[in-house]
């Protein structure tokens, strides 16, 4: 399991192509994790940090998006908000009750799936307000 990159998601905007490459690299270390089968602890520790990425890099886009006055902001929001609550809802799940094949998909499904969908439409759209804006981050 491996969330690829691909220069089809580059939105154009430097912060925010950055931050997703090393999203996607927080992404496989999770993924990595499972495959090697570290032990319980550590993918738990590892898909912590991919939730506390995952906050920092929608905290730059929602930072972005208030300063240059985003008019898709609370669209853009919600479904920041969507992701991670459902991520919170499978670590917790995770914690309480390790690792199984139901959650291990959901997983999959929200960290390669959700997020190809929310870059191609939500974060391309954002960096070409900005950029038709004269807005550079």
């Amino acid at each position: 399991m491996k969330a690829e990159w691909s220069d089809s998601l580059i939105s154009g905007n430097e912060t925010i192509d950055s931050q997703h490459k090393d999203l996607f690299k927080h992404i496989n270390s999770y993924f990595d994790s499972l495959e090697k089968l570290y032990g319980h602890e550590i993918t738990i520790k590892t898909l912590n940090y991919l939730l506390k990425y995952v906050r920092f890099h929608f905290g730059t886009e929602e930072d972005l998006m208030k300063r240059y006055g985003y008019p898709d902001f609370n669209e853009h929001l919600n479904d920041h908000r969507k992701l991670v609550d459902e991520l919170m809802t499978c670590y917790k799940s995770l914690i309480a009750d390790g690792h199984s094949e139901e959650i291990v998909e959901r997983l999959r499904v929200l960290l390669q799936e959700w997020l190809v969908e929310h870059i191609m439409g939500y974060d391309k759209k954002l960096a070409s307000f900005m950029k038709e804006n004269g807005f550079c981050a």
